[in-house]
Formats: C-alpha cells, sequence, structure tokens
C-alpha cells in the first residue's frame, strides 16, 4: 500500500485529475464518459513517479492510453463500436505476456 508521502503525492495527483475532468464535463468541452481513463494515465504516472523499477505504473498508464484512444475513435467513429469488444481481451492478453516474460527473465523478487 502507498503511504505517508507517496501516498499524498498519488492522492493529489488523482483528486486534481478527477476536478478537472469534472469541470471540464460540466462546461461542455469533454465528457467525463469518453475522459475517464485518464484517471488510469495519472496513476500510471503517479506509481512511475514514487517506484521507477516497477511495471505497476506502465502497465495502469498504459491500460489508461489505450482506454483513452478507443473512447475518441468510437466517439468521433461510431462504426468502430463494435471492434472495442476486443480491447479487454488484449489488455489482458498483454498483461499476461509481460508478466510470464518477467518470469521467464530475470525476476529478481524478494530474497529469503
Amino acid at each position: 500500500m502507498v503511504g505517508g508521502k507517496k501516498g499524498l503525492l498519488l492522492g493529489g495527483l488523482i483528486l486534481v485529475t478527477l476536478g478537472a475532468l469534472l469541470l471540464l464535463h460540466r462546461l461542455y468541452i469533454l465528457h467525463f464518459e469518453t475522459s475517464w481513463p485518464l484517471i488510469l494515465v495519472v496513476i500510471g504516472v503517479g506509481l512511475f513517479l514514487i517506484n521507477r523499477h516497477t511495471w505497476a505504473g506502465w502497465i495502469i498508464g498504459g491500460i489508461g492510453i489505450i482506454l483513452f484512444v478507443v473512447n475518441f475513435v468510437i466517439e468521433f467513429f461510431p462504426s468502430f463500436e463494435a471492434w472495442s469488444d476486443l480491447v479487454g481481451p488484449i489488455i489482458l492478453l498483454i498483461i499476461g505476456v509481460l508478466l510470464l516474460y518477467r518470469y521467464y527473465h530475470g525476476f529478481r523478487g524478494p530474497q529469503p
């Protein structure tokens, strides 16, 4: 769990992003339904800033970017909505491959 000063950084980033997205939604600039994956991107950036040696920030941020792009493609090109059903399984496959790669190529976890 993230606590102390690191928790303040991550919590502050999330609240600022959420507030900005809701404000932009109320001003009819961005739809929250389309832009919510930016929260995942900010969480990923925050995790990366807290610990640059973990994949968590890259994975969460990458998922946020993928979902954000998919939402915008659907918003402006509604005919691609059927394609968006493939995004979830593709994300799971990518994460699984990354975890397997890490397992087979030098995972340096805590030593007993």
